[in-house]
């Protein structure tokens, strides 16, 4: 069996402990494994008896093969990737990725990456050295179809820009599938959104924000105008809110240096409620809302958008509010393909409905985590910690399951909350910890953040490498971006 060597490049920072980061180049991958398209790596790994690449049994259906798997997550969020990684470490070899992206990037740090920070400063992972690292396999795809009958999954044909057929369409036979896709940000049905709005839900989504903003200011400056760079964020979620003290305080234009020469940037945050930040303890609410309008951002509730245009928006009561940026971040649905995927139940946000072992309501052999999911009595919320809880229980249940033994239901453990508001400071609450909830700020809610990023960072690579990525912030950093978890 013939597999590609693991090439490793430089950290981010400098060329300190460059051994630490994974990044095997896609001619060598296609080069590896010719028949298994676009991005196959980690066959070795899984002990399946089979060639690299090469389809699995004697099943068909339609015009393509179908090859067997044991457990198969879709998705390579913060809950996807580290299932993966649990169940490998676990001894679990039988496990194959799946996402449309050949990289990682943690989801708390997309608004770093829409507000000018580079994909290294954001520790930005390739998934083909995770797989290779650890030992389970990794393929890019997108998900068409689901046939809970045929536990089978069909990934969508790769196209490439004028049309043909890069890679086509594959079918996968699975034990266990867990859907980990994510969700994405409705546009409410408000004439003008998806025109001309930016939403914030890949890391597309984020360079494509920040590619704008910094253009935007670019012909600002062109203008000679001294009117300020006027941004409208829709949604005081925890993703609007921190994308607001980021972009009002440290944004780093790429079109305009230094930052002494760049226009002004105006902020401003549209809430729908009568609530800044609806959902949220007062006290934390109270102190995110002082610190953002102390850096010059204001605030507007029970302003809800009735129409966005290239230049303003326009809200139900007539008002309107100059944007030469809009960024919506007004709610969260499920995937698009939810919606297209006939044989799983789907509620009325387009997430599909599981029971509380993680089951689908329609399969017991169809599990689903994260924000393209919802348990129908006992939600929890769309964040990245809830999905890193939902992955770390799969861990222990899929193998129980594939035993033949009943799964147990996932209890959801509320931490609390940590915001980072760019250079308008810190935010946070902590529970759990002790007999009362810690109100976090300044200093300590950031560190606090930095605790959990590093638990995250030594999931993904391990003690060793996970601690020489933390020395590696410390001494190839001295002021580093804000940072967030929600």
């Amino acid at each position: 069996m013939v597999c590609h060597q693991v090439v490793l490049r430089g950290v981010h920072r400098g060329n300190l402990l460059k051994k630490f980061r994974f990044h095997p180049p896609q001619t060598t991958l296609q080069r590896a494994c010719p028949q298994a398209g676009l991005g196959v790596v980690g066959w070795g790994r899984i002990d399946t008896g089979r060639p690299c690449g090469s389809p699995a049994g004697a099943m068909t259906g339609g015009p393509m093969n179908v090859r067997s798997e044991g457990v198969v997550i879709v998705g390579g969020g913060a809950g996807g990737l580290e299932l993966a990684i649990r169940l490998a470490k676990a001894g679990h070899k039988d496990v194959l990725l799946i996402d449309r992206s050949a990289t990682h990037v943690w989801k708390p740090r997309l608004h770093e990456l829409a507000a000018g920070f580079r994909r290294g400063e954001v520790d930005e992972l390739d998934y083909a050295g995770l797989a290779e690292h650890w030992g389970f396999g990794f393929e890019r795809g997108e998900l068409a179809d689901i046939d809970p009958e045929a536990r089978t999954l069909t990934l969508a044909e790769w196209r490439e820009d004028d049309g043909r057929v890069r890679v086509p369409g594959r079918r996968i036979g699975y034990q266990a599938v867990v859907l980990a896709i994510g969700g994405g940000t409705p546009d409410m049905g408000v004439e003008g959104v998806l025109e001309h709005a930016l939403m914030l839900d890949s890391e597309a989504d984020a360079e494509r924000l920040f590619e704008r903003f910094s253009t935007g200011l670019l012909a600002h400056r062109a203008k000679q105008s001294s009117d300020p760079f006027h941004i409208a964020i829709v949604g005081s979620g925890a993703t609007g809110v921190e994308l607001a003290g980021l972009l009002a305080t440290e944004a780093r234009a790429s079109s305009v240096a230094p930052r002494e020469c760049q226009p002004r940037v105006k902020v401003t945050l549209l809430e729908a409620t009568d609530t800044f930040m609806p959902g949220m303890e007062d006290e934390v609410r109270q102190s995110i809302r002082k610190r953002l309008l102390n850096v010059g951002i204001d605030i507007h509730t029970e302003q809800q958008v009735s129409r966005v245009d290239r230049d303003r928006l326009t809200t139900d009561g007539g008002d309107e509010f100059q944007a030469d940026l809009t960024i919506w971040a007004a709610g969260r649905v499920g995937p698009p393909v939810a919606d297209s995927i006939d044989t799983l139940a789907t509620s009325k946000k387009r997430q599909w409905r599981v029971r509380p072992t993680l089951q689908s309501v329609d399969s017991d052999h169809v599990f689903a985590l994260g924000d393209c999911s919802v348990i129908d009595d006992e939600p929890a919320p769309p964040t990245a910690q809830a999905a890193s809880e939902q992955a770390e229980h799969l861990a222990k249940e899929l193998p129980r399951f594939l035993a033949g033994e009943t799964p147990a239901p996932f209890v959801y453990e509320d931490k609390g909350t940590l915001l980072s508001l760019g250079e308008a400071g810190s935010v946070g609450e902590v529970k759990g910890w002790f007999a009362d909830d810690v109100q976090l700020r300044g200093r300590l809610a950031r560190a606090a953040y930095q605790g959990l990023q590093r638990q995250h960072q030594f999931i993904l690579l391990g003690p060793l490498k996970g601690t020489a990525e933390a020395l590696s912030d410390v001494l190839g950093r001295s002021v580093g971006p804000r940072l967030k978890i929600h």
